[in-house]
């Protein structure tokens, strides 16, 4: 028991304190991604994409993983964009590469190589996919999105068109 009501003041002050804090720093201040970056990391990964003569979807998400902007171009599989979500949405919650996730989850199955397409990681988190061409969008150490590209022939070449995106808009991730 508290013996004095100053030793008493202070224990309450203390158990406050934490509290008092919290409710003071009100809003917090977030990076995120504008429209008008989505659309020009899209229109930089399609253009690639296209110089390649690639028929791809790209699918660019924010930090809560909702699409900001979806495009197919004329000619892609129907299934490329569902794709290219997932691959984005492996890249956004492991904010890592997708290539990367799959070649973790090969090493956590003792494989020798990636798992194959169809397969899953145990236990596997709804949305995400085995598949490389998505890549995180990062500032400093904050992941504020993603992008992924599904079309191009390989996983390798799906990511350097997402990047081609990413490098669009480099000079304004800071």
């Amino acid at each position: 028991m508290l013996k004095t009501p100053l030793a008493t003041l202070a224990a309450v002050a203390a158990l406050l304190a934490p509290g008092v804090a919290r409710a003071e720093q009100g809003l917090i201040a977030q990076k995120a991604i504008s429209l008008d970056m989505a659309l020009a990391m899209a229109h930089g990964s399609l253009d690639k994409c296209r110089e390649l003569k690639y028929k791809c979807a790209i699918s660019v998400l924010d930090a809560t993983g909702r699409p900001i902007i979806e495009m197919q171009d004329d000619g892609a599989n129907l299934h490329r964009m569902g794709v290219a979500r997932k691959k984005a949405y492996t890249a956004l919650v492991y904010r890592r590469p997708s290539k990367q996730v799959v070649e973790g989850w090969s090493k956590k199955t003792a494989e020798p190589i990636p798992l194959l397409e169809g397969t899953e990681p145990n236990p596997p988190i709804e949305g995400t996919i085995d598949m490389g061409g998505g890549l995180p969008i990062q500032v400093g150490g904050d992941t504020i999105g993603a992008i992924a590209v599904s079309g191009a022939p390989g996983w390798d070449m799906d990511e350097a068109c997402a990047k081609a995106g990413l490098d669009k808009v480099r000079d304004k991730l800071k």
